[in-house]
């Protein structure tokens, strides 16, 4: 490896190094009040327009890949990964280490992974997430849904209502309640 080379790859991790720390170290503790805990998120490119982000909110990936609605709750000990888009509608409430998830391994027809590819995740308005919800790759999740605690949401949730289980599933419509 060249000397050009390697200063650059150098200069790329530490860049990486540096933001995960300011975001996961920094912005994640406790000690953190949430108006400069969201500063801290803006500066780095992450689109978030509610300071109600609790501390231990664990990101990976590119901040810039992150939008947060107005008036949205985001509980301790999250985890968003970033490496494709994330977009989190208005007056959300995401529950303790609610999971995002947007990394996809294909696999070829011999079996073998191929590197990982992102997939979108979308939450829509009004959307509340239980205690430890997993959100999977390239799920939309509809406007007024409920995720109950410990669901794994493999496929889109495409109406109003209640969803739950492993894979989360449709348990109770809401869509005439409105």
């Amino acid at each position: 490896m060249s000397g050009g080379r390697l200063r650059r790859e150098l200069r790329i991790e530490f860049t990486m190094l540096t933001r995960r720390a300011l975001l996961n170290v920094v912005a994640g503790s406790s000690l953190v009040p949430r108006p400069l805990r969201w500063l801290i998120y803006r500066a780095c490119g992450a689109d978030v327009r509610s300071p109600n982000v609790f501390p231990g909110l664990e990101i990976a990936g590119r901040p810039g890949n992150l939008t947060l609605g107005a008036g949205t709750f985001v509980n301790t000990g999250c985890f968003f990964e970033l490496v494709a888009p994330v977009s989190i509608g208005r007056d959300c409430q995401l529950g303790m280490r609610t999971m995002v998830v947007t990394s996809h391994h294909e696999t070829t027809a011999a079996g073998t992974s191929r590197r990982p590819v992102g997939l979108p995740v979308r939450i829509g308005d009004r959307v509340w997430t239980g205690a430890r919800v997993t959100i999977l790759p390239g799920v939309t999740i509809a406007d007024d849904v409920v995720v109950a605690a410990g669901a794994v949401v493999t496929a889109d949730c495409p109406e109003p209502g209640v969803y739950a289980g492993v894979p989360a599933r449709l348990i109770r419509s809401t869509a005439g309640a409105r």
